[in-house]
């Protein structure tokens, strides 16, 4: 009987051994991947020229808050020639690691003048890769404070079928 339970109990834990090392090595991985820190994309640099009536406005303030697992915010101020730039802002991130996640990268840039908030640019995205389209329109955005606020349906080079949306009063020359 005692020889019996001996090999129940070595088999029992042959097959837990066995599992340890038949599980596959990517699986361990994933256990753990919510420890790792990821490169998230948050916002290429922007440049950009804010005008009213075509006139250059300097020294004005505009905000940039760019969400993602926190809010991270900055501004520039117009020079001018009524041009600003932000730089590129890249951050490392635990939030990619959890497969439940379901966060997007929200980025704003804003001005308020005469008591009045203009939205210069305004998307969402759940990608933490850079997005070409983005990196080209923030690159140039020419703001006309007299310009209605419009919403765009925007090509998205990296997925096709999946355009984005974009809220502004800047123009682009194509």
């Amino acid at each position: 009987m005692k020889v019996h339970i001996h090999i129940k109990l070595l088999f029992i834990l042959h097959l837990v051994s066995m599992a340890f090392f038949v599980y596959p090595q990517q699986a361990k991985a994933d256990m753990f991947s919510w420890f790792k820190k990821y490169d998230v994309h948050l916002s290429p640099a922007v440049h950009g020229k804010i005008t009213l009536n075509g006139t250059p406005l300097h020294s004005i303030k505009v905000f940039r808050e760019l969400d993602y697992d926190k809010s991270y915010t900055d501004e520039a101020v117009t020079n001018a020639r009524g041009e600003f730039h932000f730089p590129e802002k890249n951050i490392k991130s635990r939030q990619p690691g959890n497969k439940l996640d379901q966060s997007t990268i929200r980025q704003v840039i804003s001005l308020d003048y005469h008591g009045q908030t203009f939205v210069l640019w305004y998307t969402s995205t759940p990608s933490i890769e850079p997005h070409a389209t983005f990196k080209r329109l923030l690159a140039a955005l020419n703001c006309e404070l007299k310009s209605p606020e419009e919403k765009y349906s925007l090509p998205n080079m990296e997925y096709p079928d999946f355009p984005h949306g974009v809220v502004s009063i800047c123009r682009w020359p194509d």
